[in-house]
């Protein structure tokens, strides 16, 4: 039987791969990743069978489209601007209960008009909408 030889490099290789072989056994991701190699041919076929996918990629895959055409520095701004966008949205949605909100009429519209969060959350608004008519307007 002959003997194997490896260099530096190689043992450094072989070890940084086991390394991640334990990490991704640790995460779960290695079981995932087997039965994907075991039933690649069946999870595809479910896949191209649920009609729900297949539309959530043709949306997803439409979404996408203008992301690739975005200049690098839009790119920082819109993950900056959406992950604060997110942020206030989820930490309003959960201190907002949809069955507790009051009716609101012209006149008690006009009276939350008074309340600087109020006046904020329509700045925001109004100000998105001056910005997407403006690209709507091709400036």
């Amino acid at each position: 039987m002959s003997e194997l030889n490896f260099t530096p490099e190689e043992i450094s290789a072989v070890r940084e791969l086991i390394e991640v072989a334990v990490a991704l056994k640790k995460s779960g991701t290695l079981g995932i990743l087997k039965a994907m190699t075991q039933n690649g041919d069946k999870l595809l076929e479910t896949i191209a069978e649920e009609k729900a996918i297949l539309r959530l990629t043709a949306i997803g895959n439409s979404a996408l489209e203008p992301v690739r055409e975005l200049k690098v520095e839009e790119v920082r701004k819109l993950s900056w601007n959406t992950e604060e966008l997110v942020k206030a949205l989820l930490k309003a949605l959960a201190e907002t209960n949809p069955k507790e909100v009051p009716r609101v009429g012209m006149t008690s519209a006009l009276g939350y008009l008074r309340d600087e969060d109020v006046q904020k959350g329509l700045g925001f608004l109004l100000t998105l909408a001056k910005n997407l008519g403006a690209v709507l307007n091709g400036k």
